[in-house]
Order: structure tokens, then C-alpha cells, then sequence
């Protein structure tokens, strides 16, 4: 299943399906301080499903299924510790999942060795070259039955995945100096 976003930023989109049907919507209001993405499932019932408070001193809190817990402790980092990327969780049905980023697009498998894709983020082309498509997020049959937390977790990866990008053009706009 593809939802398309309705902006480049997963941060601040609508994800519909190909059909036009509204499925879920994100919003995250700018703060000077610290950001909340808010995160609400629109079908089958509207209903706010979570929140995520990123903070840049404190952990950020993600509040969700009627829990509040610091995303060190909902998901643990990869071989690399705080320096790598890949972010690991557990699912619902007690397997574990990881986010990688791949040619800065984050994909989500099954966290077992198999490398069974779970979902992939596309971001959007303007199409110069080729046919102009807006960004998605592709979730496989694989992860259709936590679809929410799929969106959940995606929405803090785009956050570190943004954070990352500014990162790098500011040490190469102050030409790598610290």
C-alpha cells in the first residue's frame, strides 16, 4: 500500500491512498524550543493516535497507545550506538523491526536477518528527468497489521533524517569547522 503525502515534509502532511482517501494527517506546529508532531489515523474513525515531543536538551517522548516513554527507551540504535543511524523497535507482535537509511531514503525491515522489507519512503521527484511523482511511504503486506506504529516511528525517523540534513549544511557552510 502506497499513501502519498501531500507535502514533501512528513512532518506536516496528509497521507492518502491512491484513491484519494485521506488516511492519516501529521501536523507539527513550529515551536522556538521544541517541536510536537502530532499524529491522527482519519479511517476507519478519526482518532489521534500520537504525539511526539522533540526536544533538542531532554529526550524526546513519544506518547502512544495510552503510554508516554523516551525514544531512548521505545527504540534502540544500531551497531554504532549514537552514532549510527538504524533505530530498532518492537512491534506488536513481539518481532523486532529496524529503520535504515538508505540513499536518504528510510526503509523499515523485519529486524531478523531475512532483510524482509517492511516499508519504504520515497521521496518526492519534481520530474525533470523522469515522471513527477510525490513522495510516499510504502508499506508492505509484511506491516499492515501495525500500520500506526509504522507511521508513528516514520514520523520520528523523518525527524532525525531532517535534523540530520541541516546538520550537514551547516558544517559545510561554516566549511566544516566546529
Amino acid at each position: 500500500m502506497h499513501l502519498y503525502l501531500s507535502s514533501s515534509s512528513p512532518l506536516n502532511s496528509a497521507y492518502s491512498t491512491s484513491d484519494n482517501r485521506l488516511t492519516y494527517h501529521v501536523t507539527s506546529p513550529f515551536q522556538l524550543v521544541s517541536l510536537t508532531s502530532t499524529i491522527e489515523r482519519i479511517v476507519p474513525n478519526y482518532q489521534p493516535i500520537a504525539e511526539i515531543d522533540f526536544h533538542k536538551i531532554r529526550s524526546t517522548i513519544i506518547r502512544y497507545q495510552g503510554r508516554e516513554i523516551s525514544a531512548g527507551d521505545f527504540f534502540t540504535k544500531g551497531i554504532l550506538g549514537s552514532l549510527g543511524s538504524h533505530r530498532a523497535f518492537t512491534g506488536p507482535d513481539g518481532k523486532s523491526y529496524v529503520w535504515k537509511f538508505r540513499n536518504n531514503e528510510p526503509e523499515l525491515f523485519v529486524n531478523d536477518g531475512s532483510k524482509t522489507p517492511v516499508a519504504h519512503f520515497h521521496r518526492r521527484h519534481r520530474g525533470f528527468f523522469s515522471k513527477s511523482r510525490p513522495a510516499s511511504l510504502e508499506i508492505f503486506p509484511v506491516g499492515q497489521h501495525m500500520m500506526d506504529l509504522i507511521i508513528v516511528t516514520f514520523v520520528y525517523i523523518a525527524k532525525l533524517r531532517e535534523d540530520r540534513k541541516k546538520r550537514a549544511r551547516a558544517a559545510a557552510s561554516s566549511g566544516g569547522a566546529s
